[in-house]
């Protein structure tokens, strides 16, 4: 290893350092892993409006729809365009027999040919494909507004699993340092002979009844920061900024209404269009193409050469067995492109309906636990306390009541979380302007 050392300013010199290669590398290591534990512990929170913006940008399932759109738009422009001509060569009336046998100039009909061919769809079949690939456009485009919708519901949904799973794994945490010295203050008093062997094992089971629970949360705070990930990647590692779930209008009818301008909806209104134009091109196909063909023919040097032109169209004769077929089953298409919609928007209804009801449900319960439970509750643990400092109580019933706090603080958590669920499923039915 070399390094440069103090020398006259015209001319550094080199010498050998004393320190080993290994050394280096392993304080040259140590130094790019402190640096990203240090970054990695700076990361900054990462809140419910971020996250669904970082999925809008960033899900794979967006940009693999992107991509659809992508091809149906230039699909649009080929449609509407003649298809290309077909260039033919052949031999015409080639003997096989006599002394003129597999000659090409003997023979006076022998024709070396060349030429080229180009079918003329009617018009009209090439208007229909052209409306055909501009709604199948139409379709991805909508079906990528209902894509972007439903991801942002799925990444509401694991991010607030995650956020107040681990808000109420710290409850529990609190209530295990409440029972903790509940068994502390038990353990004395049976060394003492003031506690009785049953309540201490009481107080044991239930430490370990949160320990279990507390593991509980800890593995669906994982689950769902493993969903984050899918659609968010690393940032999905990121710590979780503060969150209140925002009111939200309880006008039942604006959200029905605002249902039949729904993005899946919307995608089956342009796929029930799809299936119209692909019925009337099918009704289309009864009426003949032509194509046009011309060739030019080289014979013997003892005869002259030839050109030839003709004309071919079609023949739908059997129209009760192929085109009447195949219109019928587009009309079938059309059929169940509108009992889907109709489907749709009767399933969007329940679920709209249901997530309003969990969400009225959990804040009306939520008033009450504000509002009286919740100030209750504290006050018993005020006077157990005001009694146990008078002399009048012992420890085990302050801490019972404290204990009995924390268990409605924990419940109240529970209905904020059930109402932070219930909001992550409206986020796919509100509109556009109502949502974060």
């Amino acid at each position: 290893m070399y390094s440069i050392v103090a020398a006259p300013p015209s001319r550094p010199r080199l010498v050998v350092s004393h320190l080993s290669s290994p050394f280096i590398a392993l304080v040259f290591v140590s130094a790019l892993l402190s640096v990203r534990t240090v970054s990695a512990a700076e990361l900054p929170p990462l809140s419910f409006g971020e996250a669904l913006q970082l999925a809008s940008e960033q899900s794979p399932q967006l940009a693999a729809q992107r991509s659809a759109i992508s091809a149906a738009e230039q699909a649009t422009v080929s449609a509407r365009q003649l298809p290309d001509p077909k260039l033919f060569f052949g031999i015409d009336n080639l003997p096989v027999t006599t002394a003129d046998a597999f000659s090409l100039t003997q023979d006076f009909m022998t024709m070396r040919k060349i030429g080229v061919s180009q079918d003329f769809p009617r018009a009209e079949k090439r208007e229909l494909k052209g409306k055909l690939a501009e709604r199948v456009a139409a379709r991805e485009q909508a079906i990528l507004i209902d894509t972007r919708a439903a991801v942002r519901r799925d990444v509401a949904s694991a991010w607030v699993e995650r956020y107040f799973t681990e808000r109420m794994g710290g409850v529990v945490d609190e209530q295990v340092a409440e029972v903790q010295l509940q068994s502390d203050a038990m353990r004395a008093g049976l060394k003492a002979g003031k506690t009785q062997a049953a309540e201490f094992l009481a107080v044991q089971l239930n430490l370990q009844t949160l320990l279990d629970k507390r593991a509980e949360f800890d593995k669906q705070a994982a689950r769902a920061k493993a969903m984050l990930a899918r659609w968010l990647g690393d940032a999905a590692a990121r710590p979780l900024a503060a969150f209140t779930p925002p009111a939200v209008s309880t006008d039942h009818g604006a959200l029905i209404e605002h249902l039949q301008s729904h993005p899946h909806v919307q995608s089956l209104d342009r796929q029930i269009e799809v299936a119209q134009t692909e019925a009337a091109l099918a009704q289309a196909q009864v009426k003949p193409d032509w194509s046009l063909q011309f060739a030019y023919q080289q014979r013997g040097p003892s005869f002259s050469n030839m050109i030839s032109v003709q004309v071919s169209i079609d023949l739908p004769i059997l129209q009760e067995r192929r085109q009447n077929r195949d219109f019928a089953a587009k009309l079938a298409l059309t059929e169940q492109a509108r009992e889907l919609k109709e489907d749709a928007i009767r399933l969007h209804l329940s679920e709209a309906q249901a997530a309003q009801s969990d969400w009225d449900a959990a804040t009306n319960r939520l008033k009450r636990f504000d509002e009286s439970l919740l100030p209750l509750s504290h006050e018993r643990t005020l006077a157990a306390l005001a009694a146990y400092r008078g002399g009048r109580a012992d420890l085990a019933s302050v801490l019972q009541a404290r204990r009995d706090e924390l268990d409605l603080k924990l419940q109240s958590l529970q209905l904020t979380a059930d109402q932070a669920r219930a909001y992550a499923q409206l986020l796919y039915f509100l509109p556009a302007g109502d949502r974060p």
